[in-house]
């Protein structure tokens, strides 16, 4: 009898806990539906909650506060956006002195579609994510979902010094930076006027990989210098 009621309060629970992934998967979706149509200011806990099909109250069962929620949604997004791409990078980077011309263009092609691709997945949110990065002040100043691109930025530039680590090339972070910070423009740049119709996304990375190029071997002609040097 004791054990029916055991096994009976153990699937009690599991349902509860679906029930409470399910709500707080759904304060998620909401929060990022809402942000990509109001952006960051348009945010409340109140329009988070309706749009969950929730009672306000209950959305401090799954989180403190708005921020926090962003905070995770903004994690959740980042991590989704780079885990497919992080080693393909990082692999493009160590190997590239040794790659043709063809190679690497095959290998950045396939790099920047994935990119592209995640881009494309919620443009809305992408524009809205471009477009608060540069209306909120300085990146320090940036919150949740608003400082999601200062976030990926960061990232890049990890993973960027991880390929050239990898490569044995040595470089200054000042450059590194520099390369990121031009890199994702030019991306995001792009991303946007193939979405206006101004070109096509096969001319984008063409431009992309071409311009790419320059800037890794702009690492690795240094790189040479200094050791015949």
């Amino acid at each position: 009898m004791n054990a029916l009621k055991v096994v009976s309060s153990i699937k009690a629970e599991s349902k509860r806990d679906l029930a409470k992934a399910k709500t707080r998967h759904a304060l998620l979706k909401s929060a990022l539906q809402l942000y990509s149509l109001e952006g960051a200011c348009g945010m409340s806990m109140n329009k988070i909650a309706k749009g969950a099909g929730i009672a306000q109250p209950s959305f401090y069962n799954h989180f403190d506060s708005v921020e926090e929620l962003q905070s995770e949604l903004s994690r959740q997004l980042k991590d989704n956006y780079l885990s497919p791409m992080r080693m393909a990078w990082i692999d493009m980077l160590k190997d590239y002195a040794a790659l043709s011309k063809e190679e690497f263009n095959q290998r950045c092609q396939h790099c920047l579609t994935m990119i592209f691709a995640a881009a494309f997945q919620n443009i809305v949110l992408f524009q809205r994510l471009i477009e608060d990065s540069l209306c909120l002040g300085s990146p320090t100043e940036h919150k949740g979902l608003g400082r999601l691109i200062t976030d990926v930025r960061e990232e890049w530039t990890k993973i960027f010094i991880q390929g050239l680590q990898s490569a044995e090339c040595s470089f200054e972070e000042s450059d590194v930076h520099l390369c990121v910070d031009s890199a994702s423009a030019q991306v995001h740049e792009l991303i946007l006027g193939c979405h206006q119709g101004r070109y096509s996304q096969q001319q984008a990375i063409a431009i992309l990989c071409k311009n790419f190029d320059g800037l890794f071997r702009s690492f690795f002609t240094r790189e040479m210098h200094r050791v015949e040097g």
